[in-house]
């Protein structure tokens, strides 16, 4: 009993009972500042992702361009070569995921339901999905301009050797006559 007495003259005075509120505020805002900083890091991390896929999208369009334009350049009749991909899609990343799937059958109806979760792995920047594979991005077509482009003979050769260098179609792959460099 005296020590809910002596408790109760220490909070007597307004100066303690300020100090008291003033450290249950500070600890409130902790609390609420360790919630918003991990989402800060997570957002930053995506952002950074982001960029980097974009970086591979635009590697990939570089280095099959230019991968092309040599081959092409050294096909006979081809002459000066520029080549121009688009994509459709860029390049596809497949995580490991925890599948279950349950099915009911209670005479005349049947259930059934499908939990997909992803499994994720402590890493250094919070958690982090496992990899399983990446797919390529995927080719929309091709316009080549080359000095042969006017030849039916090289216009056909260079659709059938992009068509098999892609695995697109020939519809998909344009070859034009460069102008001439005297005009």
């Amino acid at each position: 009993m005296k020590k809910i007495l002596h408790i109760k003259e220490l909070f007597k005075t307004e100066k303690r009972v300020r100090i008291l509120a003033l450290l249950g505020a500070l600890g409130i805002f902790l609390i609420c500042l360790s919630e918003i900083l991990p989402k800060e890091k997570i957002q930053k991390n995506t952002q950074s992702q982001e960029m980097k896929s974009q970086a591979e999208e635009n590697d990939f369009c570089t280095q099959t361009e230019k991968k092309l334009s040599e081959l092409i350049a050294q096909m006979e009749g081809a002459g000066r070569v520029q080549v121009m991909l688009t994509i459709e899609s860029s390049d596809e990343k497949i995580y490991a995921a925890d599948e279950k799937t349950n099915a009911k059958n209670d005479g005349d109806t049947e259930q059934k339901s499908y939990d997909s979760k992803y499994v994720l792995v402590d890493g250094d920047s919070g958690d982090t999905g496992i990899l399983l594979k990446t797919n390529a991005p995927k080719v929309k077509g091709v316009i080549i301009v080359c000095d042969g482009g006017g030849n039916p003979t090289v216009v056909n050769q260079i659709t059938n050797a992009v068509s098999a260098a892609l695995g697109i179609g020939a519809n998909r792959v344009s070859v034009l006559k460069m102008k001439s460099a005297e005009a």
